[in-house]
């Protein structure tokens, strides 16, 4: 019995260290020293309304604010599928943006993160969600 309250306690351990809500997607540093993370809300996703947060930070792990940060969303299966939203600001390097993925809209997306106003350069990171 004992060793069951010991199981127990390592689980609960684990997931209060790997945190709750969505998990964030790719956060590679690329050449611009940025790392670019992609999570959302519902998660799992289902279709309707899905809220896409991107979190930006530098080489020294900082928050990166005062970025211009848009999201296109583009299907797989349907080219012409194409949205794009400009996100906002929630201050720390978090910026949000909502989507409707409507229930005809199931599938993958292709996400492409832009984020203007910190290099030189536009950065841009592509991702991939799944509506079921």
């Amino acid at each position: 019995m004992k060793w069951q309250y010991i199981l127990l306690l390592g689980l609960l351990l684990l997931m209060t260290m790997t945190g709750c809500g969505a998990a964030p997607q790719s956060a590679n540093t690329d050449s611009s020293g940025l790392m670019i993370e992609l999570s959302t809300t519902p998660d799992p996703l289902v279709a309707g309304e899905v809220t896409l947060m991107v979190s930006v930070k530098d080489t020294t792990q900082q928050a990166v604010n005062g970025a211009d940060v848009t999201l296109l969303a583009s299907h797989d299966a349907m080219a012409t599928m194409l949205v794009q939203q400009k996100a906002v600001s929630t201050g720390i390097g978090r910026y949000r943006a909502t989507f409707d993925f409507s229930r005809d809209s199931q599938g993958d997306w292709r996400v492409t993160v832009e984020v203007r106003n910190v290099q030189p350069q536009t950065i841009r990171k592509n991702f991939v969600i799944s509506i079921p």
